[in-house]
């Protein structure tokens, strides 16, 4: 019994150590914003063919946040009832006739 919780204190203290261990050399190479990243996406209309993107990592991040600034925008024009293009055509409207 005396090895059962041995081993059990052993397994529980490796992996408590080893996530830090990965963080650790995880933080070092995030710090490089300009490290090429690749990333496999599928390809739209097919089920098998998947394309390969490659960009920075600034970029990635870039990209990312855009995505998330992009998806907020539509999920507030859902809240107000009105689609993205009867937002455009409002603003529009209402710049057209402000006096310039």
């Amino acid at each position: 019994m005396k090895s059962l919780s041995a081993l059990a204190a052993l397994a529980l203290l490796a992996a408590a150590s080893a996530p830090g261990s990965a963080a650790t050399r995880k933080s070092g190479v995030a710090a490089d914003p300009n490290r090429a990243i690749c990333k496999s996406r599928p390809q739209v209309g097919s089920r098998v063919k998947r394309v390969r993107e490659c960009h920075t990592a600034a970029e990635w991040d870039d990209m990312k946040l855009a995505e998330q600034v992009g998806l907020g925008r539509q999920q507030i024009n859902t809240m107000s009832g009105q689609s993205s293009e009867e937002l455009n055509m409002i603003g529009r409207i209402e710049a057209a006739q402000q006096p310039q």
